[in-house]
């Protein structure tokens, strides 16, 4: 009697319905039951911004299966696409997996509430480090099953650092078509409820296809890109940029997460000072409330093992702001209280905010850099009562060409993240949008620069006088 067929594995999710794992992907499922990826449960995608959007909840862990389940439709498609060409038949099929395991473990390296934890101590201001310290440590067994499964680990750090001679593996995963863009962008709109983030998946993941990098060569293999077809691609690439750029305006860069982020970094920013005892008052070193991986992590500005740093999660610091919410240190007990309850007043006066916004970002640079040069003085204003939220600089689409040239005039490698356009012929070379889009063009040579300060009511009065000082009002 045959054995039945395996039927592989099922995962439901809220953006892309099912998830199939193919009866050879059992590898996928260990590696999913790894400490790495199990904790990303415990990290919020969106990090504070459920204090804006109610409904931005969800984790980090869902984000990364939807970007392994894009990145398998990516890989599809081109395996349809080029099914006539061995060479590449034969690339995608020996690269499967690593690019696969690429995908689902691009962001283990992620600090408690994401993003805006790298902006707090440049130890782990970089998570993509920390993610290939992850892969490589085998204590973890992460390596251990890509091993088994014939993957070589640092053929998927190489993909996830853009360094894999295949560049257009590396594109799957991390350019302006990748995978990790197009499931984010769906699933942040959704569960904070805005309608900018939605583009049409099914159109751009079936019109992808490769092309020769506009400086490269034919026959390279290692120039050929990521593209999307010229004649049936441009305008869905344009309502995916739209669509990241609209979310960053509405979504990442709100004034109002922001806030919220400012006031985390300098709560933060203050119990580091109180453990590693900085403050007279807390020369023990101790903060109470504070679990020990938390400890450690302020104690070490960031510095920690990949054993501290797996027991940090939103949990950890959110069980910590309940005990530090009754500090005898007044900040941090206001702080503390205020990130649990949403608290965006100052108790005994209900009409003053916490932090006050104060956005620059039309003002002189030279007159901001006068200020915050005055609020650099410590004695005065300490670090913790204010933050400098500056987003320089943001650019929504890099254009090829402003980036091959650099802005220093110089000339730079062509390892560019623009989208490019073919047709689909491996010995064509593809060209960048911006040359058939007008909106592309705009988009390449504008960025988006937002600066705000937010101070803690304590300094208030006196940054508004320096702000009047400054000609900044």
């Amino acid at each position: 009697m045959s054995e039945a067929p395996k039927r592989g594995i099922v995962f439901r999710d809220p953006v892309h319905q099912l998830i199939h794992l193919d009866e050879d992907d059992e590898f996928l499922k260990n590696l999913i039951d790894t400490r790495p990826m199990q904790r990303l449960r415990r990290v919020r995608q969106l990090g504070v911004s459920w204090l804006t959007y109610h409904g931005a909840e969800h984790s980090r862990f869902s984000h990364s299966m939807g970007v392994m389940h894009v990145a398998s439709r990516i890989l599809q498609g081109l395996r349809q696409r080029y099914r006539g060409n061995d060479d590449i038949k034969t690339t995608l099929r020996s690269n499967r997996r690593t690019v696969m395991a690429a995908a689902l473990l691009h962001d283990t390296g992620h600090a408690p509430f994401s993003h805006a934890m790298e902006r707090l101590f440049p130890a782990n201001a970089d998570h993509e480090k920390r993610t290939m310290q992850l892969i490589r440590n085998e204590d973890l067994r992460v390596s251990e099953i890509l091993k088994e499964a014939g993957v070589d680990p640092e053929d998927v750090i190489a993909i996830l650092s853009k360094l894999h001679p295949q560049r257009f593996l590396c594109d799957v995963v991390s350019s302006q078509l990748d995978a990790d863009r197009m499931d984010y962008l769906l699933r942040d709109s959704l569960f904070t409820g805005v309608e900018y983030g939605h583009y049409d998946l099914e159109w751009v993941s079936n019109h992808l296809c490769l092309g020769l990098e506009p400086l490269g060569t034919s026959g390279d293999d290692s120039a050929l890109r990521l593209c999307l077809d010229r004649k049936r691609g441009l305008f869905a690439a344009e309502q995916l940029i739209i669509a990241r750029y609209h979310m960053s305006m509405q979504v990442y860069f709100h004034a109002a997460t922001r806030m919220w982020e400012a006031m985390l970094l300098c709560l933060l920013r203050r119990a580091a000072e109180l453990v590693r005892g900085e403050v007279e008052m807390f020369t023990d070193g101790l903060l109470p409330g504070t679990p020990v991986s938390l400890q450690e992590f302020l104690t070490c500005e960031g510095d920690i093992s990949d054993e501290v740093f797996l027991q940090l999660d939103d949990a950890t610091l959110t069980s910590a702001f309940s005990g530090w919410a009754i500090s005898t240190d007044s900040f941090i007990a206001e702080i503390s209280s205020a990130l649990l309850n949403r608290e965006k007043n100052v108790s005994n006066d209900p009409t003053k905010k916490l932090f006050k916004c104060y956005d620059l970002s039309e003002k002189d640079p030279f007159d901001v850099g006068k200020l915050l040069g005055a609020l650099g003085n410590e004695a005065e204003f300490p670090a913790y009562l204010w933050e400098h939220d500056d987003i320089a600089n943001w650019a929504p689409y890099k254009d090829f060409f402003k980036k091959f040239r650099g802005s220093d005039g110089a000339e730079h490698d062509t390892n560019t993240s623009s989208i490019l356009l073919s047709d689909g012929n491996l010995d064509s070379k593809a060209s960048p949008a911006e040359l058939s889009s007008f909106l592309f063009e705009s988009m390449g040579q504008k960025s988006v620069s937002v600066s705000r300060l937010f101070a803690h009511h304590s300094c208030v009065e006196k940054i508004d006088s320096l702000i009047l000082k400054f000609n900044l009002s």
